[in-house]
């Protein structure tokens, strides 16, 4: 068994996105990923996610540190994205290339990569199922499809693309569909996505069942009115003070968004992935575009029963479009993450609105899982669920 602490695919795959595919080298301006000659689906990658403190002890072991965890030195801060050339240059002379020096050229190189992607020379962001968000840009659309000239894998990669492709009829329904930031809209896929290559360039062709038919907000219903911050009920004259229409919609979108999947024992596949994403992005301008993608998916994709029986129904049931997310604060502060978000909403128009929802930390969300494993069996008797999580 080796004893070097490796980075894995994610990590990799990660590292890599944060730089926009090309080489952190200061001065290297090369990209790192294109089509290979070698068939018509290949791709040429000579990028490498190498280690800023090496990854074990020994002879040629460049910048070892220590007093560095295992997962602190298989970890993305452990890890800077460089062309095939540069990497082994910065092994062959640790006193010239430092720790400091390396971790300086990954930060400038990140910054500029956000503002390649803020000034709008970036492609836009595409999420195919759970596991694989692109960046790319919108070749096609008509009634029945999507067609996506895929450029850069941001999570997955084209191994998993292709695993999609071939496993969609095994997959489950809620995982069957494509979103757009750029539309702020996604779909369900109707059919397994096909991929071709045409002149050097990855096409990807999604078949999409029609929009799922959104409410007007003054149809959403009512529910007991909570506190924003505390969740506390609120009592007038005497009596619990309820909530309906689009007052209510700022409560539903919160209870939405502070909900993540898995949490909820009746709808494992109900919920946001803000937490996982936190996890992985944090830090970088590809945070908030991802969560965009999640809330998306909250307005556009039904979920549970609302995705197998006429009418559908999607989580936010009034948001037609999702024109962006925007975080307030770097991270949450007890539980709380201030946001805002600007949306389409049927009935009402453009809207938008601070919000501050909940999230859990790492340990919270160990202890949830476990106890979700203790109590799901007990629970599969029910027929039935509900994806409320108005009291937290």
């Amino acid at each position: 068994m080796s004893n070097r602490d490796e980075f894995s695919q994610s990590t990799k795959n990660r590292v890599a996105a944060r730089a926009g595919w090309q080489c952190s080298f200061e001065g290297c301006t090369r990209g790192t990923h294109g089509p290979s000659a070698e068939s018509p689906e290949a791709v040429s990658n000579i990028g490498v996610a190498a280690h800023i403190c090496a990854a074990a002890p020994g002879p040629g072991a460049r910048r070892y540190d220590k007093t560095m965890s295992r997962e602190e030195r298989s970890g993305i801060g452990n890890a800077i994205w460089l062309c095939a050339n540069h990497a082994k240059l910065i092994d062959r002379d640790e006193v010239t290339y430092t720790a400091a020096r390396l971790r300086a050229m990954k930060a400038a190189r990140e910054k500029a990569s956000e503002e390649e992607q803020r000034s709008g020379k970036g492609a836009s962001l595409f999420a195919i199922g759970p596991d694989i968000v692109c960046t790319g840009e919108l070749a096609q659309v008509t009634s029945g499809s999507w067609t996506l000239h895929l450029k850069h894998f941001v999570a997955g990669d084209r191994h998993a693309l292709v695993g999609f492709v071939s496993g969609f009829a095994s997959r489950a329904a809620e995982d069957r569909y494509i979103l757009s930031n750029e539309l702020g809209d996604g779909r369900v896929l109707s059919g397994a996505p096909a991929l071709a290559m045409q002149g050097g360039n990855c096409m990807v062709t999604c078949p999409v069942a029609p929009p799922v038919p959104r409410i007007d907000a003054q149809k959403l219903g009512s529910d007991f009115a909570l506190h924003p911050e505390t969740n506390d009920l609120y009592v007038e004259n005497g009596s619990i003070a309820w909530v309906s229409g689009v007052d209510y919609l700022p409560q539903k979108i919160r209870a939405l968004l502070s909900m993540q999947r898995g949490e909820n024992v009746f709808a494992e596949m109900a919920g946001v992935r803000f937490y996982e994403y936190f996890e992985a992005f944090k830090g970088t301008f590809w945070l908030p575009q991802i969560l965009m993608l999640d809330v998306i998916r909250q307005a556009a994709i039904p979920v549970g029963g609302g995705i197998l029986t006429a009418p559908w129904m999607t989580p936010l049931q009034c948001v037609t479009r999702v024109r962006g997310v925007e975080l307030l604060s770097g991270s949450p502060e007890n539980n709380r993450l201030p946001l805002r978000v600007d949306l389409d909403v049927q009935g009402v128009g453009r809207w938008q609105r601070d919000l501050e929802i909940y999230m859990p930390t790492r340990d919270q969300m160990e202890e949830g899982a476990r106890r979700l494993a203790e109590t799901r069996p007990t629970i599969a008797e029910f027929g039935h669920y509900s994806t409320s999580s108005e009291t937290r």
